[in-house]
């Protein structure tokens, strides 16, 4: 039975892949997640650790950085809540400026090995994306302060 000290040092290793998300280092996902692991996030579904090297590629394409702060752990023998900030420079988004979108993650362990089997990840797209692209991001700004003014 995997323990949960070993655990926490999988979560180093996640946090560690994470704090500087980047092309080179995409292939250290086999040190953090099965082969048929499952990540869902607000924009889509993957299953299985090459669609997700797929992904995080094609989503780093025109990235200049993008940087994950774990601010909360709470780890068990079976899963991980994660509180964090992304820190993300886009060049299509927010005019190549830094933006900042808190989120949050379950992940689920293996059972007979000490790797994620399922990512879920929580943050508000709309603060992610929407908000940054000109047109649509005026769009959202005008419908947020009439829904505060109300």
């Amino acid at each position: 039975m995997i323990k949960t000290a070993e655990r926490r040092e999988l979560i180093t290793r996640f946090r560690d892949f994470y704090s500087d998300l980047g092309e080179s280092n995409l292939t250290t996902l086999d040190q953090i997640y099965i082969e048929d692991l499952t990540f869902k996030d607000p924009v889509q579904l993957v299953q299985g650790r090459d669609n997700l090297l797929h992904y995080l590629d094609h989503g780093l394409a025109n990235a200049i950085h993008c940087k994950f702060a774990i601010e909360t752990e709470m780890v068990d023998r079976e899963q991980a809540f994660l509180v964090w900030q992304m820190r993300l420079q886009h060049e299509k988004l927010a005019g190549g400026r830094e933006i900042q979108v808190p989120g949050t993650s379950h992940l689920r362990f293996a059972e007979d090995s000490n790797l994620i089997k399922e990512h879920v990840d929580y943050y508000d797209l709309g603060a992610m994306v929407y908000e940054h692209v000109p047109v649509l991001g005026w769009v959202i700004n005008k419908v947020r302060r009439k829904m505060e003014g109300s």
